[in-house]
């Protein structure tokens, strides 16, 4: 078996202005072509060890793994379930699966969408097994969704991969996510800096019981924990949706027209509360100049236009492709017998974005519904 029957890929990705460097944990990483990563008895970065992080040369390329000729003879079934594609994230995440899958003949994907019902969710695994899935990769919905699935696929010996959202039973084979925690207390304690530690914010959070917002939640309570004299006057759930941010910011700006920021938790609803605001007499300079100063979390393309200009203040990358790309990759892993770290992270990807270095991940020629990475 060649490596060329398996090099089925569709389109890379171009970043044009900037090699981002980041360390983690102490070390440099590095993405630069093909590459595999070598698991460990921890969480493990889904990158080899080497000098920086190219993120203008990111593809789903980077992370093929080339097929064992055992795997290579199979056909095979993977099953994704997906809580939702009720926000684009979820539709990255579900096409980066699709073009991974794509660049290997023998494996036949199956997609299904639980619309964010947990019972539905549950019915879509049932019958992802029952048609024979090899492997999984799940989405949850909520963090016991698949409680009663990683049991029967315990017992089964079919590898499954949890995706982005944490889960509270351990029997599954490997978490592929990026670091929540490090992402909420990064950017809501910028906001909470710039705003020299006092003010009046809001927050508007994802949807709740699912794994991102659980532990983002617990990073907005340390970082408040720290400064005192910061109010939150408002706390409300949205679905990582325009719409929902949009909703809640034009309940909240009501009773508080002088709030001094808004903290949103992904950048679909920032884009939405920035348009409750403009619809509320608040201009783009008002917003410039901390009236009020906005943060989030994402790299949603129209979140990233308007960091760029200078209408929100930071946000971090959590990229969905990264996040499909790196779960295929860690299914075909585990099922050529590769021992797995039981966390597989995806911190290396997370750049903090500012008005400074906005424009390198600001795709000018694409929709605000476009995700680079």
């Amino acid at each position: 078996m060649t490596r060329d029957k398996f090099n089925r890929f569709g389109h890379h990705l171009h970043r044009r202005d900037l090699l981002r460097w980041m360390s983690v944990g102490g070390a440099a990483v590095a993405l630069n072509g093909r590459h595999s990563w070598t698991p460990g008895a921890g969480a493990q970065d889904a990158t080899p060890a080497a000098d920086a992080i190219d993120l203008t040369k990111l593809s789903v390329e980077t992370f093929y793994v080339d097929p064992s000729p055992e795997f290579a003879e199979k056909q095979w079934v993977f099953g994704f379930s997906n809580a939702s594609e009720t926000n684009t994230w979820r539709s990255a995440l579900r096409e980066a699966i699709e073009q991974s899958v794509a660049a290997y003949p023998n494996i036949e994907l199956r997609n299904t969408d639980a619309n964010d019902s947990p019972a539905k969710q549950v019915s879509d695994l049932e019958d992802l097994l029952a048609n024979g899935a090899n492997g999984l990769i799940i989405g949850a919905a909520t963090t016991d969704v698949a409680n009663s699935i990683l049991e029967r696929t315990q017992q089964e010996g079919i590898p499954v991969i949890i995706v982005d959202r944490m889960v509270s039973s351990d029997l599954y084979t490997t978490f592929v996510a990026g670091d929540n925690h490090y992402m909420s207390t990064t950017c809501l304690g910028q906001l909470c800096e710039i705003l020299g530690g006092q003010g009046k914010i809001a927050i508007v959070e994802g949807i709740p019981g699912a794994g991102p917002a659980i532990e983002r939640n617990a990073g907005y309570d340390e970082i408040l924990a720290q400064y005192p004299n910061i109010e939150v006057v408002a706390r409300q759930a949205g679905d990582w949706s325009r719409a929902s941010g949009q909703r809640v910011i034009e309940n909240v700006i009501t009773a508080n027209s002088d709030l001094n920021g808004i903290h949103f938790d992904g950048g679909e609803m920032a884009l939405g509360g920035i348009q409750a605001l403009r619809a509320a007499g608040f201009t783009d300079d008002d917003m410039r100049a901390g009236k009020p100063y906005l943060s989030g979390l994402d790299n949603y393309n129209g979140w990233l236009k308007m960091i760029a200009d200078g209408i929100g203040q930071v946000t971090m990358l959590y990229p969905p492709r990264v996040h499909g790309w790196v779960s295929v990759q860690s299914l075909i892993k585990a099922l050529m017998g590769e021992e797995l770290p039981k966390t597989t992270t995806l911190r290396p990807y997370q750049a903090v974005v500012t008005p400074e270095n906005a424009a390198s991940f600001y795709a000018a020629d694409q929709p605000d519904d476009y995700w680079a990475l």
